[in-house]
């Protein structure tokens, strides 16, 4: 298990290479540990920003997760897919936005510079969301 002060550290190990900022959050859109580059000193966001950054980017993967769920529906052929979100990368105006499910009820989510190479933001998220998911998994199982 991952205690709540090892968070940052582990989010900064993907910061750098154009990558701004890496936050937790649960689906419901609480932030549960972010970090930021040094290095990117004009992008540094107050976290009251960063919280609400990941409460907007929860919004918007989980309408995507919720789609997914609606076309599992109508074809009966993706029923054998997972149901949750291995890699989202948006471009908006200020950056790319990368999101992974990192379990059933957290995601990480990467915001990056537009320059940013997508095979690497989507290497790092993926393998950063996959730890985290191992981390955070004794406190999804269930109480024998």
């Amino acid at each position: 298990m991952i205690r709540s002060c090892r968070i940052p550290p582990l989010l900064s190990r993907i910061c750098g290479d154009g990558i701004n900022a890496a936050l937790v959050v649960t689906n419901d859109g609480e932030l549960l540990g972010s970090a930021q580059s040094p290095k990117s000193a004009a992008m540094m966001m107050e976290p009251e920003e960063v919280s609400h950054v990941g409460s907007l980017v929860t919004e918007i993967a989980m309408d995507y997760s919720r789609l997914g769920n609606e076309l599992e529906l109508l074809d009966p052929t993706l029923r054998a897919v997972k149901n949750s979100i291995q890699c989202l990368i948006m471009e908006l105006d200020m950056g790319l936005v990368a999101v992974s499910s990192a379990g059933s009820d957290c995601l990480v989510i990467a915001l990056a510079d537009s320059t940013a190479h997508h095979g690497m933001l989507k290497a790092r998220l993926t393998a950063l969301s996959s730890h985290v998911q191992e981390a955070l998994s004794p406190l999804t199982e269930p109480i024998a």
